[in-house]
């Protein structure tokens, strides 16, 4: 909520600066705000709805709102940088007149500037604490909004020392193709998350968990070996599966107990979110420490 009210005021801020001057570069800046209020409500109601307890028509939880969330995002940086480009391009051929006013439209554009810094602080650092990829990703953007915002602060800066007008619309281009290639990453990011990419940090974490519970691995219980260990996750929750392989001689209770605490320990070494599940099956290695005990006794 906090950055939805801060993202109206940063965006009322910009358009009064771009109504007093004139300016592509900042008119680039105050479309991007636009886009970060519609996110910021888009991240709300993503968090909301993915907190969500699992149901019978969702047994898999309901986090993977905050990707489609991330992917309407992208999507809209990407229209965003496409029409701030047209503009520059037939600006440039038009001739439109010089800017004015930079003076009071460069302090309103430092203080939306500063204001957005604070908030991309605010919701990055929030977004760690509660392991919320929704707003670690919005706070990214709003955090690549005060970048694109210093841009335009130099530009005006300079325009109103040197009186070079041309370097307005370079300004807004570059700011265009820019939201245009971030646009690109985060729905492509997002998209890649929907279709169950895999993490590969998850992984090692996993695998390393896994090797450490081998026979002479230093952790007790010991496994034979293990197969098929994948996850995915929504947020903070992960889903986890994988195949252990036991001693044969095990009971069903056995193979169980030993199942339970690798899968407890799985879930606390991604995280501490989600569900984990291993199917046990018995060693077939010959040369297994296990199977060579159980023919030696």
């Amino acid at each position: 909520m906090i950055a939805v009210v801060a993202s109206l005021v940063i965006l009322a801020m910009k358009l009064t600066a771009w109504w007093m001057t004139g300016s592509d570069a900042v008119l680039s800046d105050a479309l991007e705000s636009i886009v970060n209020v519609v996110a910021s409500l888009m991240t709300l109601g993503a968090i909301r709805f993915a907190a969500k307890p699992a149901d019978a028509e969702h047994p898999y939880g309901h986090g993977r709102a905050e990707f489609v969330s991330a992917a309407v995002e992208g999507g809209m940086l990407v229209a965003t940088g496409t029409f701030i480009i047209i503009r520059c391009v037939s600006g440039m051929f038009a001739q439109s007149p010089p800017i004015a006013y930079t003076g009071i439209g460069l302090v309103l554009v430092i203080a939306s500037g500063a204001l957005n810094l604070a908030l991309a602080w605010l919701m990055v650092s929030t977004g760690r604490r509660t392991e919320s990829a929704a707003l670690i990703a919005d706070g990214m953007h709003v955090l690549s909004d005060s970048i694109t915002t210093a841009a335009v602060i130099v530009g005006l800066v300079l325009i109103r020392f040197t009186e070079w007008f041309w370097i307005d619309p370079v300004i807004a281009l570059a700011l265009g193709c820019f939201l245009l290639s971030m646009g690109w990453r985060v729905a492509k990011g997002s998209v890649s998350r929907l279709i169950d990419r895999q993490d590969d940090g998850d992984i090692a974490k996993l695998t390393a968990l896994l090797r450490r519970h081998l026979n002479g691995g230093g952790q007790t219980p010991t496994i034979c070996s293990f197969d098929k260990a994948r996850c995915r996750h929504d947020g903070s929750r992960h889903w986890i599966d994988m195949h252990l392989r036991l001693p044969p001689s095990m009971s069903v209770a056995q193979s169980h107990d030993i199942a339970t605490v690798i899968e407890e320990r799985a879930i606390a070494a991604l995280g501490g979110g989600g569900e984990a599940t291993a199917h046990c099956e018995p060693c077939q290695d010959r040369d297994c420490p296990c199977n060579r005990a159980a023919s030696t006794s």
